[in-house]
Parts: structure tokens; C-alpha cells; sequence
């Protein structure tokens, strides 16, 4: 029980020596800690004194952190309130400058620009404050020496940058934007001013592109070059930067090529380029630039040169010329003209147009002419399969086009047109070819405008084709094949083609006042009436002459129709003499100079009662014509009169 006693005694004893070392611990710490807090304030105030900011402030903040003690915390809150408008100043400055000097070291010039832009943010806003706040600023940055550290590092960065311009352009690599950028955006006071700063920058970057488009001419293309210069410009255009000597450059390289493309006649790529250019230089410059003006004043001499081609007719070479321009200005209407003034021009080629045929197809005989079935102009000729093949220009400008095949045998000769062989007003075609047992063929189409079709009206051989002026719709065809061969026929226009109406022989039927008009030797034919008669010989009245028939013939008087020879005609000379049963004179043969014989009653009253006044006077000589007729045929009375007619209606 003792020991029992003993110990919890022990404990207890231990229990309270623990206790109180626990208690003089807390003490000494609480003592230490008051100390150590008491001795940061006066740390902090002295170096407050001696114009230590950052460092009071420190040193403020760790005894305002010492929560053991409350000794002059309130004087520590208003020191710190007091220092904070300097210890902010200069922890700012301080983060500037070491930016600074980082950004320097590695050439970080956006990270420089910043650092720049807050120093003068906030020397504007120390600028706005009192004198002790503008003091207490330059104090700081007399400390930390930031516009002294911006100088140095732009020199330094501005060196590095136009160093990389030239590197870049001995190395001929050119990727260097952000070089260019980062110049750019180095403030106008490290160059100076705001002059010289552009000059210099002009300067060095007129030098960096002369020698990177250079390199753009030699190592692309046309249309490459185009595109980077315009994203060179785009690019400086962002920067603020007018970059005048960049288009000269890009016109100066592009009429050197369009010109060069001229001289070579490649239009198409000229036009190609121009285009490109022009389209470029709109963004770059205006439409009076160099370039812009070379360009116009080329096209329009091309154009100059299309409309002395039509002129020319070179009609083909022109189109191609308008075409290869349509790339450059829309010249459909020149096109369509220079085709219209073509297939007016060149029948050919309206065939072929109107064919919708290869401009060299064959087309032979060809004729043409205007207003012809309805048109404007219309082509006649022969296609390369023989074939008759007619086009036409309509007024409204639309192509007609109708063919008829030929004999593939058949060897033509020649086309024509006939306006006397159409039964309108317009012409018919008429075909001329070889032919086995004549002169020719002739082969003759109407153009049937309604229904659009070349029709056959006349197909035969002959040895002529003549159309009968005297009656339109009537041909006349020297030896045809067929049953009039040897002969003339005669045929008529009927039911829409040629046929033969008779077959002309060699008698010519006239009318008996036509017969002094005939040559000696002419078989005539002509209706009369017989006065007189005298054996095989009858006498006819014709005016103040007379006509003698004779031949292996009965004669009587009365109406007649005589067929025969015009043998000659004579002068008759009837003398002086008294009237008597029958009348006598003396007659003479023309040109003889001999009286002959005694004239009938009745030859006498065909000359005007033989010279004699009535009632038996005696008549002085008169001279008439006497025409004789060896007589191989007659026709009299009632067949004479319908014989007469008949023939008549026949006569060509």
C-alpha cells in the first residue's frame, strides 16, 4: 500500500515538473517573440527613415505577422499604409527592369514592348499626381534606371533585327515578317522621331524586297510572283506601311513578260496575265498605273488589228482574234458581226455554216446572191458527195440549209440561176452536166420556200437550152434525147415541171405582111386570099405589091393557107396603055432593063388598075414588088380556116 502511495506521488510530482516546463517554454517563446517583433518594428522603422521602402515594409509585414504579442500594431498598419504607395512604385518598377533585361537576352521583343508600354503607363499616371508622388517616381526610376535599360535593349534588339534583313537576304530565304514586324514596332523615340524612323524603315525595307522580288523573278512563275507581292502588300498594308516601291517593282517585271509574250504572239497568256495583273494592281495601285495603261493600250491594238482582218476579209483569223479576246472583254457582238459581214461575203462559207460543217469543206460551182427566197443572203454550190445544197441567211439572221442528192456519175459542168425559167418571182437553179449522147444535161430546181425543198422541174440532154424570151415559161432545147432528137422542142412549165408542148419544125409560119421581112430560101407558111389565077400560077395582093404562087398545085380563088419556099422577090415596072378586056402593059425584071410580056387583068388590078385612069385613060409607068412562092402545099376553104388556126395556136 506504501508502494502503491509511492508512486502515484512520483506522478504527480512528475506531472507538475512537466507542467511547469511547458509553462516557463510558453514564456520564454512569449518573451522571445515580444522581443523579436519589437526589434522588426524598429528594423522597419529605421529603414523607413533612411528612405528604405521595400525593405520597411518588409520588415513591417513580418512584425504585423507576429501575432504573439499586440505591440504596436496599429502603428505598424499606418506605417505600411504610408509606405505603400512607394513600395507599389518601386516593386513595379522593379518587375519592368526585369523584364527588361530578360526580353533583352533573348531578343523577346514583344515581351520589351510590354515592359516599354508599362513604364510609360505608368510614368502618364505618376505624371498626373502631386510633386511628392512625381519626386518619390523619379527617385525610383533614378534606382532602377528603366528609360536608360529600354534604350540599350532596343539598340541592341533594333541591331539583331536589321542584322536578321540582311542575313535573310544573303541567304536569299526571306521569312522574315516578323523581323519586319518587330521593327515596326520599336517606339519612334529609339530612331529619333517619327521621321526618321519611317525613313529608315523605308530604306531598309526598299532594299529587303528589291532583293527578295529579285529572287521571286528568277525562281516562280508569273502567277506566283502575282500572288506574293500581293501578300507582301496585304502584309505591309497591315503594318501600316505604304511600301510605294513595291508596285514599280511588280510592273516593271510584268510588262517586261507581257511584252515578251507579245513578241512571241501568245495572246492567250498575255491576256491570261494581264488579267491577273490588273486584278492584282487594283488592290495595289489605281487604274492609271503603268502597268494598267500598257495593257489597254495593247488590247486595243489587238482590237485595232481584229477590225483590219474583217476589213481584209480575213474573216477566219479575225474570229480567232475576237475569241482569244473574249477572255479579256466580252466581244460576242464583234464575233456575231464578223460571222454575219463573213457569210455575206464568202458563199462558201455560209454553206458550211449553214451545214454545220469543218471550215474546210469542199463545197464547188458556187454562186450566191441577195434577197434570193425570202432571205438576206442565200449560197448555192455543189457538197463534196454531190449533192445540191442551198443556204440561206434569213433577216432575222437564223441559217437555212436544204440539199438534193445528185448522181454520184454525174460530171457537173456548171450552176446558174435563171430568172426565166421560175414560175415566181424568184430564180430557179440550173445545173449544167456532161452527157453520154449530147452537149449536155441540163438538170433544172425550184426552191419551194414553204415547204423548204429543192424540186426537179426539168431533166434531159440536148445539144442547147435556150428559154423563149417571147414567152416566159417556155423553153427551147436543141436536139433532145428522145422522140425529138434531130430537132427543136418546145416545152412549157405545167403541173409544176417542164414537158414537151411540140416539136418545132423547120416551117416558119408568119403572117402574110410578115413575108417581105423573110430571106430567099425561108419555107413559110401564112394564110391568103388568091385573086387571080393563070394556069399553075396564082396571084395574091399584098398592099401596092403582089405575091406569086406557082407549083404541082390546083389554085382557086378565095382564102388560102400556102406553105412554100420564098423563092425572090422582084421589081415589076407597068407601062402606059388603054383600058381593053384584060389591060396590057409592058413589065420589066428588076435590075434587067427588058420589058416583059403583058400583065393580066388581074396581076394589074393587084397593082392599082395596071396605071390606067378609069374610064380607059392612059397611065404613065409604076413600079412595084412582086415575092414568089414555089408552093409545096395549100390548104383551102374550110381547112384552110381551121388549118390557119390550128397552126397559130402552135406558133412558139
Amino acid at each position: 500500500m506504501s508502494t502503491s502511495m509511492y508512486s502515484r506521488s512520483k506522478q504527480k510530482r512528475n506531472l507538475a515538473a512537466l507542467l511547469l516546463a511547458v509553462m516557463l517554454i510558453s514564456a520564454c517563446y512569449k518573451c522571445y517573440a515580444s522581443w523579436l517583433k519589437a526589434d522588426l518594428y524598429g528594423q522597419a522603422a529605421k529603414a523607413q527613415a533612411e528612405g528604405h521602402e521595400l525593405e520597411a515594409e518588409t520588415l513591417y509585414l513580418r512584425a504585423r505577422d507576429n501575432t504573439s504579442i499586440r505591440y504596436k500594431n496599429h502603428e505598424i498598419d499606418e506605417a505600411l499604409n504610408k509606405l505603400r504607395p512607394a513600395t507599389e512604385l518601386k516593386r513595379t518598377l522593379a518587375s519592368i527592369s526585369d523584364k527588361i533585361r530578360a526580353a533583352a537576352a533573348v531578343n523577346d521583343v514583344p515581351t520589351l514592348l510590354k515592359a516599354y508600354e508599362s513604364f510609360q503607363s505608368a510614368k502618364a499616371d505618376y505624371a498626373g499626381m502631386d510633386d511628392t508622388a512625381q519626386k518619390r517616381f523619379a527617385d525610383a526610376e533614378a534606382v532602377y534606371r528603366i528609360d536608360e535599360g529600354l534604350a540599350q535593349s532596343f539598340a541592341d534588339v533594333l541591331a539583331r533585327l536589321e542584322q536578321s534583313l540582311e542575313k535573310s537576304s544573303t541567304n536569299k530565304t526571306f521569312d522574315n515578317n516578323n523581323s519586319i514586324q518587330y521593327l515596326l514596332q520599336i517606339p519612334a523615340i529609339y530612331y529619333k522621331d517619327e521621321k526618321t524612323k519611317k525613313q529608315q524603315l523605308n530604306d531598309r525595307f526598299k532594299a529587303y524586297d528589291q532583293a527578295r522580288m529579285d529572287s521571286l523573278f528568277k525562281t516562280k512563275s508569273f502567277l506566283e510572283v502575282v500572288n506574293e507581292t500581293t501578300l507582301i502588300r496585304k502584309f505591309y498594308n497591315a503594318n501600316g506601311v505604304q511600301a510605294e516601291w513595291l508596285v514599280p517593282m511588280l510592273e516593271t517585271y510584268a510588262q517586261n513578260t507581257l511584252a515578251s509574250l507579245l513578241k512571241k504572239n501568245d495572246l492567250s497568256t498575255f491576256i491570261s496575265y494581264a488579267n491577273k495583273v490588273q486584278e492584282t494592281t487594283k488592290e495595289l495601285a489605281d487604274s492609271r498605273s503603268k502597268i494598267n495603261t500598257y495593257i489597254q493600250t495593247s488590247i486595243k491594238a489587238q482590237f485595232t488589228r481584229a477590225e483590219k482582218l474583217v476589213a481584209t476579209k480575213k474573216y477566219a483569223e479575225s474570229i480567232e482574234l475576237y475569241t482569244i479576246l473574249n477572255s479579256y472583254k466580252d466581244t460576242s457582238k464583234e464575233i456575231r458581226d464578223t460571222e454575219q459581214r463573213w457569210l455575206e461575203a464568202d458563199p462558201v462559207q455560209l454553206l458550211r455554216k449553214a451545214m454545220n460543217t469543218s471550215t474546210d469543206a469542199p463545197f464547188t460551182n458556187v454562186i450566191n446572191g441577195k434577197s434570193l427566197w425570202g432571205s438576206k443572203m442565200a449560197s448555192v454550190g455543189l457538197t463534196g458527195s454531190s449533192s445540191l445544197a442551198v443556204a440561206r441567211l434569213m433577216p432575222d439572221e437564223q441559217l437555212d440549209y436544204v440539199e438534193s442528192a445528185l448522181s454520184k456519175q454525174i460530171s457537173v459542168k456548171s450552176v446558174k440561176l435563171s430568172d426565166s425559167l421560175s414560175s415566181s418571182d424568184q430564180p430557179a437553179i440550173v445545173v449544167e452536166a456532161a452527157a453520154k449522147t449530147r452537149k449536155a444535161r441540163y438538170i433544172v430546181f425550184a426552191y419551194d420556200v414553204k415547204s423548204k425543198e429543192l424540186r426537179t422541174i426539168l431533166d434531159v440532154e440536148g445539144d442547147s437550152f435556150t428559154p423563149d424570151r417571147s414567152r416566159p415559161g417556155v423553153l427551147i432545147v436543141d436536139n433532145p434525147a428522145g422522140e425529138a432528137e434531130g430537132q427543136q422542142a418546145y416545152y412549157e412549165y405545167r403541173g409544176g415541171q417542164y414537158t414537151v408542148v411540140k416539136v418545132k419544125s423547120d416551117v416558119l409560119d408568119i403572117t402574110l405582111s410578115e413575108l417581105p421581112k423573110q430571106k430567099p430560101g425561108a419555107i413559110v407558111r401564112f394564110q391568103c386570099q388568091i385573086m387571080s389565077l393563070d394556069g399553075n400560077t396564082a396571084i395574091v395582093a399584098l398592099g401596092n405589091d403582089y405575091v406569086q404562087l406557082s407549083g404541082n398545085v390546083r389554085f382557086k380563088t378565095g382564102s388560102a393557107v400556102v406553105t412554100g419556099t420564098f423563092v425572090e422577090k422582084n421589081k415589076v415596072t407597068f407601062g402606059q396603055g388603054q383600058s381593053s378586056g384584060k389591060g396590057t402593059g409592058q413589065n420589066k425584071e428588076a435590075g434587067s432593063g427588058v420589058e416583059t410580056g403583058t400583065s393580066t387583068g388581074s396581076a394589074s388590078g393587084a397593082s392599082g388598075n395596071n396605071g390606067k385612069e378609069p374610064g380607059g385613060a392612059a397611065t404613065e409607068a409604076q413600079v412595084v414588088t412582086a415575092y414568089k412562092i414555089a408552093v409545096t402545099d395549100l390548104s383551102q376553104g374550110d381547112a384552110a380556116s381551121s388549118d390557119n388556126a390550128a397552126n397559130r395556136r402552135l406558133q412558139p
